[in-house]
């Protein structure tokens, strides 16, 4: 059969939902082969880093390996942002590239040059398939290694002369996530330092959201009675209505923790750190560790362990087999660990985040225009039922204005990002996330600095009836910048000054519309944005200048 059959019966065999593209000479004997195959969409989109920021936003939501393909030449190159963003962020994707036919290579062939190369330390495995008939072995490959220990992009290069050539191909079986538990006696040293704490905390990190954890994470929480605080990442990893979650929250302290968080992180005497990297917004800079606390980091991946903070105990395995494993063994030595605590802990962390949101009213509930973007989010996510949405958040001020305050209940329900930042994400990423789950109202927040990277994609969605909606805190102004310029350059405003009809640009790419200036004109358009039958994008004039929460 030809090689690209073969390919898209890989791609079917997988369970892929779609593939992100942009065509190019190259990668068109697929394209033709998804057509003759008829069962694993091709979404066009309007630029190769919407196309991996969309397998991307629908292997955040889903857990499952997002596809993506890209041709030659500038095509990798404008892949390559997205690429970087999925790495920092353990985001498994398959990203198939095109490239010439081998017969045409180096002879100066139209935009050769030597690309997989340049990937090589920003994805888990780069390959060039060498021969038709290793197809279903390469493929194999990249999704067990994408999905497996610590996730990531793989990426396979497919020249055109192997993807168009006849031969006989082996048969496929569908992959899976290979884990990997604790060693027993890790575990038991943990039980042993839980004996000794009078004040432990779970600190929980983006691979408890990868390793499906939140069932685990719930019975262990409420078993011993310990609070958990999540990273940006991984907030939603434990529901945050239940009564022993904090919330948002860091080690030693994170910029976007609550106030019941750093209350509770401060006086822990021992932090469990579940899949997490002690990355620079979770520490603050890398706070030092405090003397009083000890540390256990548990990860997949043995290259976080011991780094940034060194720790009192590591424990390499997957997270829900840690948590499983916890609960195993300690059902004997914990039988009566802090027993009949965890309503007197439930009842500290409400009053606590009481207090904290108190605090934080007068500008949840500003009538200021322009509109105070904490109001304009409160007002928003308040409309939202957060069991049924999906909601994903841009870089800059925008993450800070949402997050904060939005209780996640579902893990998966919040899509954060961070370790790299890239600025356009969340609205091709919001189109990945509504095909992977079609039944749910995916919401994305995005700034208008953001939206000008990527918002061409509207039009993508309107042209693939993808039901998302896109809500811009417009204020006009790369936000983050002016904000460092007013702190550390007197407010020299240079370089960051926008304008735009962004409502207007919505509608003219097919989508729905419309600009909201004041407080009591959101709910209402906000309404009508959720009752239209295809995407929409509510822009909202806020603030110009609002500090983040660690700098009110």
């Amino acid at each position: 059969m030809r090689a690209a059959d073969a390919l898209v019966d890989i791609l079917k065999t997988e369970g892929v939902k779609f593939v992100s593209t942009l065509p190019g000479d190259d990668i068109l004997p697929i394209f033709d082969a998804l057509h003759e195959n008829g069962q694993v969409p091709l979404i066009l989109t309007r630029h190769e880093q919407a196309t991996v920021y969309m397998a991307d936003g629908y292997a955040r939501s889903t857990g499952e390996v997002g596809v993506a393909m890209v041709t030659k030449g500038p095509g990798r190159c404008n892949a390559f942002t997205a690429i970087v963003n999925a790495f920092t962020d353990c985001v498994p994707l398959v990203v198939i590239f095109g490239h010439s036919s081998r017969k045409q290579l180096a002879k100066g062939m139209l935009q050769e040059v030597p690309y997989l190369d340049v990937f090589q330390s920003m994805a888990k495995w780069t390959f060039s398939v060498p021969s038709a008939e290793r197809i279903p072995e390469v493929f194999r490959r990249a999704f067990t290694l994408a999905r497996s220990g610590r996730p990531g992009p793989v990426i396979i290069e497919v020249p055109q002369d192997i993807s168009m050539a006849q031969a006989e191909i082996p048969p496929y079986y569908k992959t899976r996530r290979v884990r990997f538990g604790p060693d027993p006696d890790d575990v038991d040293k943990l039980i042993e330092l839980l004996q000794q704490a009078k004040k432990p905390l779970i600190y929980v990190g983006r691979g408890a959201l990868w390793s499906q954890a939140t069932d685990a994470l719930v019975q262990v929480a409420e078993s011993y009675a310990l609070p958990v605080m999540a990273t940006l990442p991984a907030k939603g990893a434990m529901p945050e209505d239940h009564p022993l979650c904090l919330g948002l929250g860091g080690y030693p302290r994170a910029v976007y923790s609550t106030g019941q968080s750093r209350k509770f992180a401060d006086e822990a005497d021992l932090v469990i750190a579940l899949g997490c990297s002690f990355r620079q917004h979770a520490t603050s800079s890398w706070l030092p560790k405090p003397a009083h606390a000890k540390l256990v980091q548990v990860d997949i991946d043995a290259a976080e362990l011991h780094k940034n903070y060194p720790a009192d105990l590591v424990v390499m395995s997957d997270i829900q087999l840690f948590l499983r494993a916890l609960l195993l063994q300690g059902k004997e030595k914990l039988a009566n660990y802090r027993q009949g605590m965890a309503a007197d802990v439930g009842a500290e962390i409400k009053e606590l985040k009481s207090k904290w949101l108190d605090s934080w009213n007068p500008r949840l509930t500003s009538d200021e225009v322009p509109m105070n973007p904490y109001r304009a989010c409160w007002d928003i996510t308040h409309e939202l039922d957060a069991k049924k949405t999906i909601l994903l958040h841009d870089a800059g001020v925008t993450r800070a204005y949402v997050s904060h305050h939005y209780e996640a209940l579902n893990p998966l329900g919040f899509i954060g990002f961070g370790g790299t930042s890239a600025m356009g994400w969340s609205t091709p990423a919001a189109l990945g996330a509504k095909l992977g789950n079609p039944d749910k109202t995916v919401v994305n927040f995005t700034g208008d600095g953001s939206f000008g990277m990527t918002g061409m994609e509207i039009e993508t969605a309107a042209r693939n009836d993808i039901r998302t909606l896109t809500v811009i805190l417009n204020n006009e102004s790369l936000g983050a910048s002016r904000e460092t310029l007013h702190e550390r350059f007197g407010g020299h405003e240079i370089g960051i000054s926008l304008r735009g009809d962004y409502a207007g640009v919505a509608r003219a790419l097919g989508a729905f519309g419309e600009r909201v200036h004041k407080p009591d004109e959101l709910k209402p358009a906000l309404r009508r944005a959720l009752a239209h039958p295809g995407p929409a994008v509510l822009e909202v004039a806020v603030k110009p200048l609002e500090p983040r929460p660690w700098k009110s």
